[in-house]
C-alpha cells in the first residue's frame, strides 16, 4: 500500500512540473510578445478550451488610455 502512494505522489509530483513548466514557457512568450505556447491541461487528454476563453475575457479589445496614438 505505501509503494502505491509513493507511486500515485510521484505521478502527482511529475503533473504539476509538467505544468509548471509550461506556465513558464508561456508567461516567458507572452511577456517577449511572442506566440505563446498551446495551452496543456493539468491531466492529459482533455482540451484547452477553457484556459483559450480566460484568455480572451483578459485581452482588452482596445489599448489602454496611456498606449493610444493621438492624432
Amino acid at each position: 500500500m505505501r509503494e502505491f502512494v509513493s507511486l500515485l505522489l510521484v505521478v502527482l509530483l511529475a503533473l504539476l512540473v509538467r505544468k509548471l513548466i509550461w506556465c513558464l514557457r508561456w508567461l516567458w512568450c507572452y511577456h517577449r510578445g511572442r506566440e505563446t505556447p498551446a495551452p496543456i491541461p493539468f491531466l492529459p487528454r482533455r482540451a484547452g478550451r477553457n484556459f483559450d476563453a480566460h484568455v480572451r475575457q483578459a485581452r482588452p479589445t482596445e489599448p489602454p488610455a496611456g498606449e493610444r496614438e493621438e492624432p
